[in-house]
Order: structure tokens, then C-alpha cells, then sequence
């Protein structure tokens, strides 16, 4: 039963060392002077006794490490107390080594060995051994080592247990503590002098009022594209091309414009040709501008003909002029109205070719619709 449980211990330090957990470890030879206590199997019928003991190994670059230990001790025998017994151990163990935190390291080890017991009780069995201990490191090569060790005599089927303070010394070498995760490397500080969430280095308007919404350029934002930023519109929606103030509602219209429009007609004819669309479009353009206005095309004459005729001719051509701003414009037709005055209204009198040419004529007057400017 006793080997049985020691072989199951050896089994569990193996897989528990087995696992892939490494240390950062110097390199060189190790020495280690200690003092113990050792507890023999009831079996045994020795006094438990205080040993001295002696390690000399090898600590590679690694977890591992290995070992020869050489342990001493006097003890005696139950049966009388004047047979004194030197027992002798002498073994070869591994090492490995977990990672060190700060100051201190925890390690597992298994080995086998000798013991060699003589004076009044001459014997020697074959051992093996299997344990752990803990180091604290009080510098960089030099620690304070703890160590407790099941012993298994593979003889007489005994278990000890061995308890061993000493000071462990790593010569040609140095030990270092558990390497630490590379410290992150620090995050280049990105300015972003007007605190609009943009990077300096990616923003196009560096200097966005507070508070502002900004696109991904770092650009506030002006989503009727009126000129004034959202943050300062208080008319949100205002009209492609209208005219705004600095709040961005339309700037009001406070008296009425006329525009001439140099448009030409055949004798007798009301017909708008293409020619003369850009004429027209100088007035749909001023209405874009001030969309709280409408607009009146008024038609004129000069005084050849009758007066019922002119009259007629007049308010043709002024609805065909209307038609062109609402058709090919898109002028809203609300805003569109046409009135023909004929020959009532002379800009001079009619008393030259050229002044009848002045009086024949189409002129379109942009009103004020004070009640509709957006606010």
C-alpha cells in the first residue's frame, strides 16, 4: 500500500511538471548547505533525528536543474538507546522550477538514490524521492530554499519524510526573475487642438467650434448646405441656393426688384425661343435666392396697332416668358404670375423708332412675400 502511494505521488509531480510553464533562469553550478529533520516510517523503529546535508548541481537555462545530494544524521534505535545509527543519503535528483514571483519561486523535484545506514545497524535499500520546495531570493544569486521530500524505500516499502532548510548559492551564473511582459510600448499622444474627435493629423478644419457635429474629416457639419453650420442654423432646411443670414434663415426681401429681360419676338409672335432662356434664367436664379418672394411678368407694348390688340399681345408673351421660368426653371408656379398692360405704360413716348423699341418690352418684378420667409 505505501508503494502504491508513493508511486502515485511520483506520477502526480511528473504530470504536474509535465505541464508547459517555463521560468527565466541563469545558468551555472549551484551549492547548497542545509539542516534538516528527518521522519522515519513507524515501521523503521529509528528515532527521527536532525541531519546535515550538502547539494552540488547544475542549473541550466531553463526550469530545470539538477542535483547530487549528500545527507547526514545520527540517529538510534528504538529498541535500545545505546545503538547508535549513522545513516547516509546519498542522491541525484531534478528539478523544475516555476516562475519566479518577485522575490520568491516555488519548484517541484523527483530523484532516486541511497540510503546507507551503519555502526550497530548495518543496511542499505534503494530509494526514490519526490517533493517540492520554495526559494526566496534576497539577491540576485543567493536564496533562502525550503525543501520537503517523500522518500520511498524500494527495500522494506517505508516511507520518510525529509524537511531541509538551506541556502542555495548559483555560482558562474545569475538567476533573474520571471520575465515580466514587455511593458506596452506608450501610445504617441495624436493631437486634436479643437476637440472635435478628429486627430489634427486627418482633420481638415482645425479649428471647429465647440460643440459642433463634424464629419470624418473633422468638418462641421452644414446639412442644408446653406453656408452656416448646424451648430448655428436655426432654419435647418433651408433651400438649395437661397440666400441666408448668419443664423441661416432667408434674408428677407424688403422691396420689390425688377429685372428687365431682354427677350425678342417675331412679329405678331409670343413664342420664347431658346436664345433668350438665359434672360429668363436671370430671374429664376433671383428667386432662388430669396424663396420668400413671387414673381410678376409683366408684358409691354408700343403704341402701333390697336389698343385691343396690344393689350392681347402683351399678356401673351408675358405668360409665355411666366411659362419658360415654371417649365424650364422649375420655378414653382405659386410663385409665378403674368400680366399684359399693352401700350398703357410707355417708358417714353412713342415718337421714334427708337423709343417704341424702349416701350416694347418684358419686365418681371420680384415682390416681397414677407409671410413666407422661413423662421
Amino acid at each position: 500500500m505505501k508503494r502504491l502511494l508513493t508511486i502515485n505521488a511520483l506520477a502526480a509531480t511528473i504530470a504536474i511538471g509535465s505541464f508547459p510553464v517555463f521560468a527565466d533562469q541563469g545558468a551555472g553550478f549551484t551549492v547548497t548547505p542545509g539542516i534538516g529533520y528527518y521522519t522515519f516510517d513507524n515501521d523503521r523503529e529509528l528515532d527521527n533525528h536532525v541531519f546535515g546535508s550538502i547539494g552540488l548541481g547544475y542549473q541550466f537555462a531553463n526550469p530545470w536543474s539538477i542535483e547530487f545530494l549528500y545527507l547526514r544524521g545520527d540517529t538510534e534505535a528504538e529498541l535500545t538507546s545505546e545503538a547508535d545509527v549513522l545513516m547516509e543519503q546519498f542522491r541525484l535528483d531534478g528539478l523544475y522550477h516555476f516562475p519566479r514571483q518577485e522575490n520568491w519561486q516555488t519548484y517541484l523535484a523527483a530523484g532516486l538514490g541511497d540510503n546507507q545506514y551503519s555502526d550497530s545497524f548495518d543496511a542499505e535499500e534503494t530509494i526514490l524521492n519526490a517533493g517540492g520546495g520554495l526559494k526566496y531570493f534576497f539577491r540576485d544569486n543567493v536564496a533562502l530554499r525550503s525543501d520537503l521530500r517523500l522518500i520511498h524505500s524500494l527495500d522494506e516499502e517505508d516511507l520518510d519524510v525529509a524537511l531541509t532548510l538551506g541556502l542555495n548559492i548559483l555560482l558562474g551564473g545569475t538567476t533573474t526573475a520571471a520575465a515580466k511582459p514587455a511593458p506596452m510600448p506608450e501610445k504617441k499622444m495624436i493631437e486634436d487642438n479643437d476637440q472635435d474627435g478628429v486627430p489634427d493629423d486627418r482633420d481638415n478644419c482645425l479649428q471647429t467650434p465647440t460643440g459642433a457635429p463634424v464629419d470624418n474629416l473633422g468638418c462641421a457639419l452644414d446639412s442644408d448646405n446653406d453656408g452656416v453650420i448646424d451648430l448655428r442654423d436655426q432654419c435647418p432646411d433651408s433651400a438649395a441656393g437661397a440666400r441666408v443670414d448668419e443664423t441661416g434663415c432667408y434674408i428677407k426681401l424688403l422691396e420689390d426688384r425688377e429685372v428687365r429681360l431682354n427677350v425678342q419676338f417675331a412679329n405678331n409672335s409670343d413664342v420664347v425661343t431658346p436664345q433668350f432662356y438665359s434672360e429668363v434664367e436671370r430671374v429664376a436664379s433671383f428667386m432662388r435666392e430669396y424663396p420668400g418672394t413671387s414673381v410678376v411678368v409683366q408684358g409691354h407694348t408700343d403704341d402701333r396697332g390697336s389698343a385691343a390688340y396690344n393689350q392681347q399681345l402683351s399678356e401673351r408673351r408675358a405668360r409665355a416668358v411666366a411659362a419658360v421660368l415654371v417649365e424650364q426653371f422649375n420655378v414653382d408656379s405659386s410663385r409665378v404670375s403674368a400680366i399684359g398692360y399693352g401700350e398703357e405704360r410707355p417708358l417714353v413716348d412713342n415718337d421714334t423708332a427708337e423709343n417704341r423699341a424702349k416701350n416694347r418690352r418684358v419686365v418681371a418684378v420680384v415682390k416681397a412675400q414677407v409671410e413666407t420667409i422661413a423662421q
